[in-house]
């Protein structure tokens, strides 16, 4: 019976998260990942692109530098507060919170690089503070 509403959960949640998912896997796809562990119905993967870390559905992926960086705990809390999102907004994560996220990423980066302090405004946007309520991160 255990086992019957283990995978029921794990279809509903795929389908709930569509996009995330296929996304996921399309990602997985093209790049070289490997299976790191599974944190109840979320997988962690580790992978080498030029991507940090991200959350797609029922998968977190971490980048190595990343996992030897002092905030290592912050940033996996983090990205699990993101696929708590993914779970609670399913379809509309995307749309409401992967696509400013990302692009709010792109741009603390490029501002990073030309030596204007944006990043620390990062983690107050409303998907990443929520994210971090989520995670149960304190900045």
């Amino acid at each position: 019976m255990m086992k019957m509403k283990s995978v029921f959960l794990f279809l509903l949640s795929i389908t709930w998260e569509l996009p995330q998912t296929l996304s996921a896997l399309f990602f997985m796809l093209l790049h070289k990942t490997e299976y790191l562990d599974s944190n109840g119905r979320r997988r962690y993967v580790h992978h080498n692109s030029f991507y940090t870390c991200f959350s797609c559905g029922e998968f977190i992926f971490f980048r190595d530098c990343y996992m030897n960086f002092i905030d290592w705990e912050k940033t996996q809390n983090h990205e699990l507060g993101h696929s708590i999102q993914s779970r609670i907004l399913g379809p509309l994560f995307i749309p409401l919170i992967a696509f400013p996220s990302t692009t709010w990423n792109l741009l603390s980066r490029m501002n990073n690089r030309l030596g204007r302090k944006m990043a620390e405004n990062y983690y107050r946007t409303p998907w990443e503070s929520w994210a971090d309520k989520l995670g149960k991160v304190q900045r």
